[in-house]
């Protein structure tokens, strides 16, 4: 077994394509090819980590002590904490893993977040003791957003400023799916058990927002009640999980539409929509029509 340790923002030589360090940041990414059975140790510094594996290389991570976790591409990980962690990495061999990863430290969540009502301590006091963690499919925008970083057309201190640009539009468009909101007077009494079962139905929900699951077979899978579900859901997140479902496609729906990936009718389907009934909802959400944000 090969065992590689990365400290902080030390780079492997030979695997990465792109590479920027821009205040508040530091960007990576490229494609990365490893030997069987080859594990890579990662010691990661307080703050925010966002990695977007594009096509469909595989990774396997593991945060002693919990169990190892399955991500297959496309997807997005995001990692928030306010201590050192450290995380355990293993790839499939046979296909390379594309991706870009966006690094902010602590100091400068602190900054960026500090006059915004501090939506990361409400993360990090979500996930309790351990780091934040939200493991999510990178629907077409985000992935455009990612491609548009390794395919960056700009050299020099031009090449720096458009880097910054999209990796903050990247990963402030992440956190937006998250749609943190402060926790209700009566959130704090739910159990820990279920604020664990319930950030588990947020992350199915998250897999494939375009098709959630029904209610019964969530609560199901979860290990609680369609009632303690619903109910611990709305105190725990702010919203219904109707409410929540619609917003996360109304913002995916605009996110894929700003990129200029998809028509409107496309975009529509993806996200669930019959194309009627998603102009209705979207300009009742963002004030303006579909096809005007797509022109």
């Amino acid at each position: 077994m090969i065992v590689i340790n990365i400290y902080g923002r030390v780079m492997m030589s030979g695997q990465w394509q792109l590479q920027a360090s821009t205040a508040p940041m530091t960007i990576g990414g490229g494609a990365m090819r490893v030997k069987p059975d080859q594990v890579i140790t990662e010691d990661n510094e307080p703050g925010l980590k966002l990695v977007l594996m594009l096509g469909d290389g595989a990774v396997r991570y593991r945060m002693p002590p919990s169990q190892p976790t399955q991500v297959s591409g496309p997807a997005l990980h995001l990692s928030l904490s306010d201590q050192p962690f450290t995380v355990t990495h293993s790839f499939h061999a046979h296909t390379p893993l594309r991706y870009v990863a966006v690094r902010m430290p602590q100091s400068s969540l602190m900054q960026w977040f500090d006059t915004q009502g501090r939506p990361m301590d409400r993360l990090l006091d979500m996930a309790g003791s351990t780091p934040f963690i939200h493991d999510a499919k990178a629907g077409p925008a985000l992935q455009a957003l990612a491609k548009q970083l390794l395919l960056c057309p700009l050299q020099g201190a031009l090449r720096d400023l458009y880097l910054s640009g999209k990796a903050l539009e990247l990963t402030a468009n992440v956190l937006a799916t998250l749609d943190v909101q402060p926790p209700s007077s009566t959130a704090i009494t739910l159990p820990v058990r279920h604020r664990d079962r319930l950030h588990r139905a947020h992350e199915i929900l998250m897999h494939d927002i375009s098709h959630p699951p029904g209610l019964d077979w969530l609560a199901s899978q979860v290990g609680l009640s369609v009632t303690l579900l619903t109910r611990g859901f709305r105190q725990l997140f702010g919203m219904s999980i109707y409410e929540f479902v619609r917003e996360q496609r109304l913002q995916q729906a605009y996110r894929m539409l700003a990129t200029g990936e998809c028509s409107v009718s496309a975009t529509a389907g993806m996200c669930g929509y019959t194309d009627s009934h998603f102009s209705k909802a979207f300009q009742r959400r963002f004030g303006i029509a579909p096809h005007t944000l797509c022109r």
